[in-house]
């Protein structure tokens, strides 16, 4: 089945676009305030509890800024690819220091344990020392099904 693109691409736009509003009306009601609710603030820079067209493409605009290296108002492969593995270093940077919980310049193995004890600690929900499959199911499901490796390519 060949895909449509553009439509796709619309779809997609188009929940972003519900999600954020309903976050919006969620914060306008009293509701919760969450991530969401924080990329909904720093995208509404006028402040009118809405979200313009212009609104929205401000930081598509400002990524291609970004990527555009030398300003020529395009992009070429090699600029994407430099940006890519640019925004790939500043998260492996991110995630060393993270690990580098001393902030020593290495990672020892207490500390490279430590963040597997902390995932250990959020998906035994009952706190007995083990991780049943329940939790397991109950922790997949919580990030929306089987995405992010909770579940193996072939559906276990």
């Amino acid at each position: 089945m060949k895909l449509n693109r553009p439509l796709v691409i619309g779809l997609l736009g188009t929940a972003l676009v519900a999600g954020l509003a309903g976050t919006a009306l969620a914060q306008r009601d009293g509701g919760p305030q969450g991530p969401r609710g924080d990329r909904l603030q720093a995208l509404d820079t006028d402040n009118d509890g809405a979200l313009s067209a212009a609104e929205l493409d401000a930081p598509k605009i400002e990524r291609f800024a970004e990527i555009d290296a030398n300003g020529d108002g395009a992009a070429t492969f090699e600029e994407m690819e430099a940006y890519r593995e640019a925004k790939a270093a500043e998260r492996r940077e991110k995630m060393y220091a993270r690990l580098d919980t001393d902030g020593n310049g290495t990672v020892s193995v207490e500390e490279f344990s430590a963040r597997g004890d902390r995932m250990f600690e959020r998906l035994d929900a009952d706190g007995d020392g083990a991780i049943s499959a329940d939790e397991l199911e109950a922790a997949r499901d919580a990030r929306g099904g089987g995405r992010r490796g909770w579940r193996h390519r072939d559906g276990r």
